[in-house]
């Protein structure tokens, strides 16, 4: 007699979907249904109203009865037995999980696939509901974000009024016939994260008290257009999109989505603009400047002292971070300017 025959009694446990302890039962299957006896209660369970979720690995395989109630039985004793009373048909993923090979292949590509997903799609799919949704309907999602920062992050700025009435009419001058950016304001702090000014979703540029000690007023102008290009372009809202994309797929395995809203302020300011963001702003400060008129040497001036505040003493190295290198960027404005004198 061969020794391979799969048994005619297969060990499960059972579970009423009531209480967590589950109860040991033999099972065999007879005219299409799986029987078993709990205590001297026979129960018939026809096989095409038993359901199943895949499982992978080592997991065991898990039999949803009409009731409620299931079967478990180990993978490895049962998997064959389950398979000859045909009450057990493996999907294709769960298939290729015992060929390494095939497994291997489409663990690539899936890696490829992500790859191009985060580094092409996303990013599009982002920029296209950032510019499809209203600025109104971002500023009202996002307007608690600066409170949620401050103590956290911030504290009040100890700058002087006539400074913040400065930088407020510079706002203004460059904002002026810019009617997409009428709705931006201005906002002072003083910052745990050292020299740094961003924009928010809503359109809200911060500026910290240690950057604004540490540069002239006159050339603050060039640091409120960078803002105002990742305003005008959406970037943090794209990027924070596209990052929620990834999170949400994240936690739709691991079930748990609360992260993704306690985080939201703290994600802002650890969140650092890819160097086409960044360069793209770089531009829009540039073309602002141009078209109104402004000296790009201002520009200048300003990405070399901004250089000289990165702690690394390199200014080759990036800046606050984030940005790119002062020097690069300063070959951008010289570009723009040899541009300019040959029309």
């Amino acid at each position: 007699m061969s020794s391979t025959q799969p048994p005619t009694t297969l060990q499960a446990t059972y579970f009423n979907g009531q209480v967590l302890k589950g109860t040991p039962v033999n099972v065999h299957c007879g005219a299409g249904q799986l029987v078993f006896f709990l205590g001297d209660t026979k129960h018939a369970i026809a096989l095409r109203s038993v359901k199943r979720s895949e499982s992978f690995g080592n997991a065991p395989i898990v039999f949803e009865l009409p009731d409620g109630a299931t079967l478990e039985f180990d993978r490895e004793r049962s998997l064959n037995t389950l398979k000859s009373w045909n009450a057990l048909s493996l999907s294709w993923f769960e298939k290729v999980q015992y060929h390494p090979t095939q497994w291997l292949l489409i663990s690539l590509v899936s890696i490829a696939f992500a790859a191009g997903l985060y580094g092409q799609g996303l990013p599009l799919i982002a920029k296209w509901i950032a510019f499809a949704t209203p600025q109104s309907n971002v500023s009202e999602l996002m307007g608690d974000v600066l409170p949620q920062l401050d103590g956290v992050i911030f504290q009040p700025s100890n700058l002087g009024d006539q400074a913040k009435a400065t930088h407020q009419r510079q706002l203004k001058s460059l904002i002026v016939n810019q009617a997409g950016l009428s709705h931006v304001k201005l906002a002072f702090r003083s910052s745990k994260i050292g020299p740094n000014a961003f924009a928010l979703p809503d359109g809200t540029i911060v500026l910290t008290d240690e950057l604004l000690n540490s540069l002239p007023a006159e050339i603050i102008p060039g640091v409120l257009a960078h803002e105002l290009g990742h305003v005008e372009l959406r970037h943090m809202t794209r990027r924070l999109l596209q990052n929620a994309m990834v999170g949400t797929l994240i936690a739709t395995f691991s079930g748990d989505i609360s992260i993704l809203v306690s985080t939201l302020g703290t994600q802002l300011v650890a969140q650092h603009y890819s160097r086409e963001f960044e360069r793209e702003a770089d531009l829009f400060a540039i073309e602002l400047f141009v078209k109104q008129g402004r000296d790009l040497a201002a520009l200048e001036l300003l990405h070399e002292k901004l250089g000289r505040l990165d702690k690394s003493g390199s200014r080759n190295a990036s800046y606050l971070d984030s940005h790119p290198g002062a020097d690069e960027r300063i070959q951008l404005i010289r570009e723009k300017q040899q541009n300019k004198e040959a029309r």
